[in-house]
């Protein structure tokens, strides 16, 4: 009798171990998958930051060159001519007139 006794202890110990295992099992598992899927939107998130960053260099890139370029003659004369219309002395200015009777249109739309 005692050692039918001691064999159904060691079986219901045997469960509970098995059932245990079972269940740690399931939860590491669990977790993994969900570290997964954490880690994955953790990765789109640094490539749009990344994307972001590169943009805003290349756009301080373009800043620091038109700072640079500001202090040349050939870019002030440029937005002279562009901006403000200015011509030099002596200089004949052509107007397209195409072009120009397409804004007149265009205006009166």
């Amino acid at each position: 009798m005692l050692n039918v006794e001691g064999m159904q202890m060691k079986k219901r110990k045997l469960r509970f171990k098995n059932l245990f295992m079972v269940i740690f099992m399931g939860y590491a598992v669990f977790t993994i998958i969900n570290q997964q899927f954490a880690i994955s939107e953790l990765k789109k998130s640094e490539q749009a930051a990344v994307t972001k960053i590169e943009a805003v260099k290349r756009d301080n890139d373009k800043l620091v060159e038109m700072i640079n370029n500001a202090t040349s003659a050939e870019y002030i004369e440029k937005m002279a001519r562009e901006q403000l219309g200015l011509v030099k002395s002596g200089e004949r200015v052509y107007i397209d007139q195409s072009s120009a009777d397409n804004n007149i249109q265009n205006r009166d739309n």
